[in-house]
């Protein structure tokens, strides 16, 4: 499901780039496709991460992403992104204070904050996703990325020990960049820059893979009889989603990056 949704991303950038009744009508679709991102993050986070408080978590991740995205859409000159950290430093304060009204005797209580703030930085990133598609240039780098970030997945996914998936997903994340850059008409990236971004994507979903699936696979340790120690995570929607989704949003970061690449360096 996560690769169909960066599927959907690339194609809604793609219709995006060529607006038919107004640069208003274009965003639409890339900004639709971007706030389901948010949506899908904001569901499975708190799911993944066994959050004591998994709606209260959840609306928190939505709140803040949803907000993100609108200072994003709303920015009127470049970096677009300029309102993040304050959204973050806010929802940093929002962790702290949904953990105390728990009780100063609440277990995991530093365990929950850091997963809140780390869900936080994961949902923002992918406003990065909707500054890369406003910045000046085509769509090359979102389809390259997205490319990349597709292929790499399929490679995770493969059932074989990480030690092979990894250096697969790598490979093929190189590839996909390089599929996608040669099918593009005239695209701003370069080969080198294109080669490089399919790399660090590919390696980034091979790291994320390593980071989050060992925790998808371990068992629930709330006592709610909705969630009993005996049934695994990786047996809920959300969590399957959130594993899929949480590459595509830090992607985002690196899309971003390379977006500007050929503003600032020409020649990469």
């Amino acid at each position: 499901m996560a690769l169909v949704g960066a599927l959907a991303l690339g194609a809604t950038s793609l219709l995006g780039s060529y607006p038919l009744a107004g640069e208003a009508v274009a965003v639409i679709p890339v900004a639709l496709a971007t706030a389901a991102l948010v949506g899908v993050l904001a569901f499975g986070w708190p799911r993944l991460t066994d959050s004591p408080q998994r709606w209260l978590t959840s609306i928190m991740l939505f709140v803040f992403g949803l907000a993100g995205m609108g200072s994003t859409w709303m920015s009127i000159y470049p970096p677009h992104l300029e309102w993040l950290p304050l959204l973050t430093g806010l929802a940093l304060l929002w962790a702290f204070v949904q953990n105390l009204a728990r009780g100063i005797e609440a277990s995991n209580a530093v365990a929950n904050v850091s997963a809140q703030v780390a869900g936080v930085v994961v949902t923002l990133a992918a406003c990065s996703w909707a500054a890369s598609f406003r910045l000046p240039g085509d769509e090359s780098a979102i389809i390259i990325g997205l490319s990349a970030i597709f292929l790499a997945q399929c490679a995770s996914i493969l059932p074989f020990p990480a030690r092979y998936t990894s250096p697969l997903a790598i490979i093929a994340g190189l590839v996909g960049a390089l599929i996608a850059y040669s099918a593009w008409w005239y695209p701003t990236q370069t080969l080198v820059s294109a080669s490089i971004m399919g790399v660090l994507l590919g390696g980034l979903v091979a790291a994320v893979d390593r980071a989050l699936a060992p925790i998808a696979v371990g068992r629930f340790h709330a006592r709610s009889p909705r969630r009993s120690p005996n049934r695994s995570k990786v047996r809920e929607v959300g969590v399957n989603l959130t594993l899929g989704g949480t590459p595509i949003a830090l992607g985002g970061v690196v899309v971003y990056i390379f977006d500007q690449l050929p503003l600032i360096f020409p020649m990469i």
